[in-house]
């Protein structure tokens, strides 16, 4: 059992006051002294090591009886931590001093112990799984929110620290204006992006280049580091992680406050897929881009980008060991963590034709790929000189208001997966057949369904025919295959992948 001494300090303060020191027996080979942090007259110490009490009411009397019974409880702690510890060895003077000091200072103490809000976050990505997409986009956010904290300080208290406490719907609400117009805070606060910038510093395989300045539609220049716009999508998708990075934290004790139980986030509205017909297809695969050959290498890569459907990512990822006999195989690069599952696609003509074009010895990719944003840029060029400049119908992303764009301004990497899935759709309706060619999830809300709904209205127009007939043939194939394990009972519902075993209703 743990005991404790007491003696009187030497040294005394301006007010002539000594600390009480303690003597703490831990074992028989440890003995630690501390100081208590309780400070009385000298004159006061008694000889049996006790403070006196006077016995004349008044307010010495009250402050001393208020010393001695903090002492008290000081000393009781003390012990209480020494009895209880599993190992007497690991009971050091600078962990005895850190239970003084958080004793007569618990919340100080507290705030110098407990992890910061961003440091909550850094155990939730190192501990939660989060494919590579994920994790990026939510260290996207992780900025935005370093942003937002220095913005409050600019704007409103140099103290202002964002923290669990301070995380009301109020503040919510701050942050999601904060998401819509971070350009207006980008020009009256550069100094922010300089410490938090808006992307992500990357570095580059190839050596840098001046690239032309880029322009708005206004054609002035856009500062160098500007944010872009965002739109409705975009900020409730952010807000979303956001919830469910704060309700892990309740769940694992790091805070009980819930500010989203009373913020409502916007709801994630998809329009109608825009993608090209065949006809434009072929349009712009036979315009001659050859006064522009960078321009020309990004169509053709559009080009056979429409053929296979997949994401740019895994586009840009490809090998010529991809390809397997007529087809190409890859695992997607979104889902391989969790879901890794291998894309299988046979090969049209034209795409096997343009592989042989840009087939390069020492080069492993499928093409020169560049960066996304160089080749949606490119794409956009492409389309304009290619006069394919039909006037679809698309959403605000601000506003969702109605809006009448070219479709060259809307043209981008992500346009040709969404051909590829039309193309298919307009031969097997049967979305589960479809997601195993494009490598969508099934039940996945992003695509298949807005095109499930298009052909339901009887729309064909947006679609196409040529698509390869090998494709084709292998959706008919499996879609029979699978109508007639239904039919002899094999599966109740396998478009949600149900399979009974066979034995008494068992699954």
């Amino acid at each position: 059992m743990a005991q404790t001494n007491y003696y009187i300090g030497k040294t005394a303060n301006s007010a002539g006051e000594s600390e009480i020191n303690l003597r703490l027996y831990v074992s028989r080979d440890i003995r630690i002294r501390i100081g208590s942090g309780i400070w009385i007259d000298r004159k006061r110490w008694g000889k049996k090591n006790d403070i006196n009490i006077p016995l004349i009411q008044g307010e010495e009397r009250e402050q001393l009886l208020g010393k001695r019974s903090r002492l008290k409880a000081l000393t009781d702690l003390l012990e209480q931590e020494i009895n209880t510890a599993p190992d007497k060895a690991a009971i050091t003077r600078e962990y005895m001093q850190g239970i003084v000091k958080r004793f007569h200072k618990p919340t100080k103490a507290k705030k110098e112990h407990e992890k910061s809000f961003f440091d909550v976050i850094d155990i939730y990505l190192a501990t939660h799984k989060l494919s590579e997409n994920r994790l990026k986009n939510f260290r996207v956010l992780v900025r935005c929110l370093h942003r937002f904290e220095l913005y409050k300080r600019a704007e409103e208290s140099r103290g202002f620290s964002l923290s669990f406490t301070t995380l009301t719907s109020d503040v919510l609400g701050q942050i999601e204006d904060f998401l819509f117009n971070e350009q207006s805070v980008f020009l009256r606060y550069p100094e922010i992006y300089e410490q938090y910038p808006y992307s992500a510093k990357v570095a580059l395989k190839t050596p840098k280049r001046k690239r032309p300045p880029v322009l708005d539609e206004n054609g002035e220049e856009i500062p160098k580091g500007m944010p872009k716009p965002r739109g409705l999508n975009t900020v409730a998708d952010m807000l979303t992680r956001f919830r469910a990075f704060v309700l892990w934290a309740i769940d694992n004790g790091h805070t009980t406050n819930n500010p989203f139980k009373h913020f409502t986030i916007g709801e994630i509205v998809y329009g109608t897929p825009i993608y090209i017909t065949n006809e434009e297809r072929t349009k712009l695969f036979e315009t001659d881009l050859s006064a522009n050959k960078e321009v020309e290498i990004q169509r053709d890569i559009f080009i056979f980008h429409c053929f296979i459907g997949c994401r740019v990512s895994d586009l840009f990822k490809m090998t010529y060991q991809n390809i397997i006999g007529d087809s190409i195989e890859y695992i997607q690069r979104k889902t391989k963590e969790d879901r890794p599952i291998t894309v299988r696609v046979p090969l049209s003509k034209t795409a096997i034709a343009l592989i042989d074009k840009y087939r390069e010895e020492g080069r492993e990719s499928l093409f020169p790929f560049s960066t996304e944003q160089h080749y949606n840029r490119k794409i956009k060029e492409a389309f304009r000189l290619a006069g394919l400049d039909r006037i679809v119908t698309v959403p605000d992303q601000r506003t969702r208001a109605e809006v009448h764009k070219p479709i060259y301004e809307l043209a981008s990497s992500h346009m040709a997966r969404r051909t590829f899935i039309g193309n298919i759709y307009k031969k097997v309706k049967d979305p589960n057949l479809v997601g195993s060619l494009s490598g969508h999830k099934e039940g996945s809300k992003a695509s298949l369904p807005r095109h499930r709904r298009r052909y339901e209205k009887g729309d064909d127009r947006v679609f196409g025919t040529g698509i390869s007939r090998s494709v084709i043939s292998i959706c008919q194939n499996v879609n029979i295959y699978l109508r007639l394990r239904k039919r002899h009972n094999y599966g109740k519902d396998y478009s949600k992948g149900c399979c009974r075993i066979g034995h008494k209703g068992k699954r």
